[in-house]
Order: structure tokens, then sequence, then C-alpha cells
């Protein structure tokens, strides 16, 4: 088979997002299983890697990397049908799908593009995300447009939690498919020590370390609230850790003052660094916390879960998807208040990575998340 990927985002070694490393995923192990793989982006540099070629629609222009909000500026509003089709004829016209069997689209800004075409939709937000960061309107004609679009056979819609696809059945009726996201274990591979990776980064080998993994958007992820949880702790508590922050994208370089800021009045020692690997991030921590407050399915939950990192969550239906059958996780109700509490209790806790259960390793493999989506693709 032949297979077209879109992606709004321009996909590389750097790219942190769920949504690049999803594609780079899928597009990797499909190819390996002999199936041709292109991946279309919106924007970036094209290349070729691991037998996919990696094509910019250079619709920004030439080399430029389009964040989230360029994308915004540039599309507005998706309150019409007529909205919709216009991104279609945009992209349409730049390439020649017929001689694809398959499109798999990644984002909703996709959804009237190729409609002759048996296409797959991965959701990669949440039903809740939808609904907060759309206006009724919006949110009514998206539906609209994924209604009549499953009335064709040949478009499914895959979600990578069962919660939420539940939510997306409810709504769509049909050919919602839940399929979860993957562990490529090949990232998390370091083999520098946790001694010597503390040095490189100028980190304290004493205090407890916490990693933020996640991009510093502060709406959805939240990243402030560690700050807001350690200023309910006494001045001496807060100096047992050290906040090391990542997802130091450009768009987020207002956001990385403001957390300095806030970090500076309370006191606390908090680091921003953008690491060479995220494998390397992982091993020199002694916590992860994910304070987001809405996520689709969670692959930095599923990476620090995998290494056996105490992993503190929201108490998402996705991350509790993710963290069942593991013996890492520690829930919170998304408060800063809650969040204080674990805190106060990590202070005279013994910090230990605990081992995963091979069974639940396999739920995430590779090779089965692959085949899945073949399966839907070999449908009629």
């Amino acid at each position: 088979m032949k297979i077209a990927m879109f992606s709004n985002w321009y996909i590389s070694e750097e790219s942190i997002g769920g949504t690049e490393r999803f594609i780079q995923d899928l597009a990797d192990t499909i190819s390996k299983k002999g199936h041709c793989v292109d991946v279309y982006m919106l924007s970036g540099k094209s290349y070729r890697k691991n037998n996919v070629n990696y094509i910019s629609l250079d619709l920004f222009g030439e080399d430029v990397i389009a964040d989230e909000y360029m994308i915004t500026n540039r599309y507005g509003k998706l309150n019409s049908i007529k909205a919709y089709e216009i991104i279609a004829k945009e992209i349409e016209k730049k390439v020649n799908v017929e001689e694809y069997n398959i499109i798999q689209l990644n984002s909703h800004l996709f959804l009237k593009c190729f409609e002759n075409k048996k296409r797959i939709f991965t959701i990669h937000s949440s039903y809740g995300e939808f609904k907060i960061l759309n206006d009724d309107t919006e949110f009514e004609i998206m539906v609209e447009i994924m209604k009549a679009a499953v009335k064709n056979s040949r478009t499914y819609f895959v979600v990578p939690s069962l919660y939420y696809s539940n939510l997306w059945k409810d709504i769509i009726k049909k050919n919602v498919v839940f399929i979860p996201h993957a562990l490529n274990e090949s990232r998390l591979v370091c083999d520098k020590s946790k001694e010597l990776l503390i040095k490189k980064y100028n980190l304290s080998e004493n205090k407890i370390k916490i990693l933020l993994p996640n991009r510093l958007e502060m709406i959805q992820k939240q990243p402030n609230l560690i700050l807001d949880a350690l200023e309910l702790l006494t001045v001496s508590q807060r100096q047992l850790f050290q906040i090391i922050f990542t997802g130091l994208d450009n768009q987020y370089m207002k956001n990385v003052l403001l957390l300095e800021k806030q970090s500076e009045q309370l006191c606390v020692d908090s680091k921003f660094i953008s690491f060479d690997a995220i494998s390397e991030a992982y091993k020199l921590t002694d916590l992860v916390l994910i304070p987001s407050k809405s996520e689709s399915f969670g692959y930095s939950a599923l990476e620090s879960l995998y290494l056996g990192i105490p992993t503190i969550l929201t108490d998402l239906p996705s991350f509790k998807e993710i963290s069942e059958g593991t013996q890492s996780c520690i829930m919170f109700n998304g408060t800063k208040e809650s969040l204080a509490s674990i805190l106060r209790m990590l202070v005279n806790k013994k910090i230990e990575r605990k081992e995963i259960s091979e069974e639940w390793k396999q739920r995430y493999e590779l090779p089965l998340f692959a085949q899945r989506y073949i399966d839907i693709y070999g449908k009629e």
C-alpha cells in the first residue's frame, strides 16, 4: 500500500509534541512492514528518513516552521463549512493523492480534505479540549462535518483513549475506533550515568528533582501549578526540591519569564533546560510531574511510567487508562492543594523507581499499534 499522512506541525528530531512523535512512530513502523509512506507537513523543510519522505507544503514560506499561533492566525475561526473548504482547496492543489491507497490525517483542520479517498483521522485532542477551545458554533460545525463523513464508510476516526472514544461514539455513532498510541523504547535509551548528567546540566545532587517534560503552555499543560503548590509549603520544604522545566519552544519564552519570576519570589530552585535528548531528562530526575488540565492520551506519562519513575499525574481518564497496571503512578485532583499535599508526603519518603510488567509493555508495542492501523486500512 501507499499511504499519505498529513500533519499540521513540522516534524523533526527536535519535535517534542505528542502528535509529531505519533506520526514519526506510525510512519516508521508501517514503512518497516513494507508499505510506502509520505508525510506531508504544512511548513518546514523536506527530507527523507527511515524510508519515509517528509514533505513540506511550504504554506508559510520556504523553510518557515509554523507554530500554533501562525496556523490559527492564517485560518482563523472554523465556524463554517466554507472555512474548512478553503483549507481543503489550498492543500488539495498541492498534493496529488490519487496515487495513494490511504490518507491518514492528524488535525480537524483537514476534515474537508480528500473526501473522495479512504481516510483515517487520528484525534489528538480530547473531547474536553474541543469543547473548551472551540466556541459552540465551531464545535457544532466540526461535529456536523464528522457525522457527514462517516456516512461514507471510507472515513474512520481513531481515538487513543477508550473513555474519549466512547464519548465520540455517542456523538458520531459509527466508524470511531479505539487504538492507544505506542511506546518507542529507542527514545528512552540513555547510556550516560545519572551523576554525569547532573554535572552536564549543572543540577543539584542532593535536592529532589522534579521534571515537567511537557511544553510550557499555561492553559492546558499548567506548568505554573507546581509553583502554586510549592507556595503552600514552608520555605525550608520548598528548598528541598529542584524543578526542571523543559519544552522551551520559541512561542513559550514569555512563559519562561513568568515562571522564572514566580520561582524567584518563592525562593524555588527552578531550571529551564532544552535537553539533548528526553532520555537524559528521564535518567537524571527523581520524579516526573504532568499537571495537565486535559490530555487525549499522554506520551510523557507513558514514557515515565515505562521507566518506573514515580510519576504525579492529574486524575484524567486518559492518564488513569495508561497507569492501570503500574506501581509508580501518584494521582492528584488537579488542584494546588492536592499537589502540595503530595509534595509534603514526598519530603519524608524514599523515592524509588519500580519495575514495569511485561503485560503492561505489550499493550503499547509499536508493531501492535501499526498493525491496528493497517487492519483499518484493509477494511472495505
